[in-house]
């Protein structure tokens, strides 16, 4: 996280002079998007390690520091900008990115992850002491030699491309890739859509802070709910996606401002809440140790749409001259990502969906003691 927030200062500070479009592509989407990348995953995996019972309510709770940002930091970029022009704002904005360094220094390992290391070190130690009061031979010496090896380098795999032969993780994956699809393309469809309305930036600002004082008020509650088991996890998201789907159908026949402030609300309470549903999904089909690893590998999943959505979006506009077939797709990948979710169980094998709603109930009913 300390390197990401490093790199992400780095790309920004050099963007301040670069006056050309292809620069701009390296030094603010290769060096900061790779940096903002490595502080997103820790950030967002280790919170699953603190928390058990809550887990749902404390990566609500996280997350609001998105919906913060998106609160503030339109209206703080829009009085950057008009005070100190583009460069200037970009430079302030890159000091503010050095923050994340400073917030990285209070991240603690957790101890599911750094067990394995300090109980090989500790058993090391002990073997070098025994070593040193028995004076064991040169041969005995050579094998805890292998072993120090052994214990200095353990193998850890960067992704469980395994996880891609089970179908829940599959389903999963088209569920995410689709909702977050859906979901960055708003942010090229809302202002574009509002424009095209004679409405200014101030209008815009306004729909995009309503989209993250939305998401403030919407996350912690939606992992109250999460939390609670009254409805399963994929059937919220399912009913999230879906309705978020359907209003961005609706939307182009519904012009003026009311309508997207409508929108916005909405888009902050349904397809804004997708995010805290990764972890809490990917946790059904694989355990908590190997959670970093099959949260890489989503992410790695789900950045191809995010790379794609909002140029598809324009690029749909320019086709057809308007927004609307931009809204109605992406409406209709929402609506896809929607029935994945809620269909996924269909695509477990019969004794493996067995087995969890057993331990379901089992831990609904230690919960409840």
């Amino acid at each position: 996280m300390i390197v990401g927030g490093f790199l992400g200062f780095l790309g920004l500070f050099l963007s301040a002079f670069v006056s050309q479009m292809e620069l701009w592509i390296l030094t603010y989407g290769v060096i900061s998007g790779l940096g903002f990348g490595l502080v997103y995953s820790p950030c967002f995996t280790v919170i699953n390690f603190y928390f058990e019972r809550r887990r749902a309510l404390a990566i609500g709770t996280v997350l609001l520091g998105t919906g913060i940002g998106s609160v503030v930091f339109p209206f703080v970029f829009q009085s950057l900008i008009a005070y100190y022009g583009l460069r200037g704002a970009v430079l302030v904005i890159s000091a503010l990115t050095l923050n994340i360094c400073v917030c990285a220094a209070l991240i603690r390992q957790p101890k599911e992850l750094s067990h394995r290391k300090t109980s090989l070190h500790q058993k090391t130690n002990s073997e070098d002491e025994s070593q040193e009061m028995k004076n064991k031979t040169n041969h005995d010496e050579k094998k805890q030699t292998c072993f120090n090896c052994h214990v200095c380098k353990p193998k850890r795999p960067l992704f469980h491309f395994s996880l891609l032969r089970i179908p829940s993780f599959l389903i999963y994956s088209i569920g995410f890739m689709c909702s977050i699809f859906a979901y960055f393309s708003n942010f090229v469809l809302i202002p574009g859509h509002a424009r095209v309305q004679g409405m200014d930036s101030e209008d815009i600002a306004v729909f995009l802070s309503v989209v993250g004082g939305m998401m403030v008020l919407a996350r912690p509650a939606v992992g109250i709910l999460a939390d609670s088991n009254l409805i399963h996890k994929r059937n919220i998201i399912g009913a999230f996606v879906a309705v978020g789907g359907i209003l961005s159908i609706i939307l182009p026949w519904m012009p003026g401002f009311f309508p997207l402030i409508i929108y916005s609300v909405s888009v902050g309470i349904f397809p804004g809440s997708f995010f805290m549903f990764i972890p809490l999904l990917l946790l059904e089909i694989t355990t908590l140790d190997n959670l970093p690893q099959a949260q890489g590998l989503m992410n790695l999943c789900i950045a191809l749409p995010v790379g794609i959505s909002q140029p598809a979006a324009g690029w749909l506009r320019d086709l057809t001259g308007n927004w609307c077939w931009s809204f109605r797709v992406s409406g209709a990948v929402s609506l896809l990502a929607g029935v994945c979710f809620v269909l996924e169980p269909a695509f477990r094998p019969k004794k493996c969906l067995k087995e969890n709603q057993t331990v379901s109930s089992e831990s609904a009913q230690l919960e409840n003691l």
